[in-house]
């Protein structure tokens, strides 16, 4: 079977339609969801540019999936399947809406997209504010229990050499973190191999990393937008069953997934795909 590649918005955007197109057509890609809404909800500000504003990158999402790239299922879908199966999901991609997407005709109406984009908005900015607040409890926790100056050293480690230590102590707490976020029906249930556990844990890397930044930076550090930190978690997640990601974000996805999934592969270029990605159609 062809390898499945992951490709995130910073890679999305930076690479020439054309070169895209021929690049979808010969590889096994996925599209994450994340991608989708990051495409809907990007500012226009600058509509002189291809790779800016929700419109051309929307035109250029739709074509790339017309030419063969497929859709990936939002984690919310994902660990609703895990829920009601009791069972790891075994694909990221969306056969359903990938057919839709071939077959049906994007809707680029400025003011249709605004709606989608509000929608979507409200919809992360639950989760985004959870891990907020679990971030600014850990780091109160590390106040009270005189951690700081441990927690400062942490800083000064390499990012991926952090984040895997984060990862240690993501896995050493798996049962009190997923009877504290998930029902009790399934609590029990979640394995490691499922999608649920696997994006849990890069959320509580990432909580203990935020908290170690707070540590270091001081209180304006409080004052970052952290909604493109969930999302590029959300590409991160598919490599649990993907085989590599293409990403030129070098400040988290590139180190982040070095450090979670080590035997993948992470790209910074489709010219350093390698041939064994090569798709043989036919």
């Amino acid at each position: 079977m062809s390898k499945l590649l992951v490709v995130d918005k910073c890679s999305f955007q930076g690479i020439p339609l054309l070169q895209l197109i021929e690049f979808v057509e010969n590889y096994y890609i996925v599209f994450p969801y994340a991608l989708c809404v990051e495409c809907l909800m990007c500012d226009n500000k600058n509509t002189s540019n291809r790779s800016s504003g929700p419109q051309l990158l929307l035109k250029q999402l739709n074509d790339s999936i017309k030419a063969g790239a497929n859709v990936g299922h939002s984690s919310a879908s994902l660990l609703r399947m895990e829920k009601e199966l009791l069972a790891a999901a075994d694909s990221i991609v969306d056969e359903e809406s990938t057919l839709k997407a071939k077959e049906g005709m994007i809707n680029l109406d400025k003011n249709f997209i605004a709606s989608e984009a509000e929608i979507c908005r409200t919809t992360f900015e639950p989760l985004i504010n959870l891990l907020y607040e679990f971030a600014t409890t850990f780091f109160k926790n590390v106040e009270k229990k005189n951690l700081c100056n441990e927690f400062r050293d942490d800083h000064l480690s390499t990012d991926v050499e952090r984040f895997k230590k984060w990862l240690q102590v993501a896995d050493e707490m798996k049962a009190p973190l997923v009877q504290h976020m998930f029902s009790e029906e399934i609590s029990s249930t979640i394995q490691d191999d499922w999608f649920t556990w696997q994006i849990t844990r890069l959320w509580w890397v990432w909580v203990i990393d935020w908290a170690c930044k707070r540590n270091y930076s001081g209180p304006s550090f409080e004052n970052r937008y952290i909604s493109n930190d969930l999302y590029d978690m959300e590409y991160i997640a598919y490599l649990s069953r993907a085989d590599g990601i293409l990403t030129q974000d070098e400040r988290l996805v590139k180190p982040l997934a070095k450090a979670v999934f080590p035997d993948k592969d992470v790209f910074f270029s489709i010219e350093e795909v390698p041939d064994s990605y090569l798709c043989h159609w036919n």
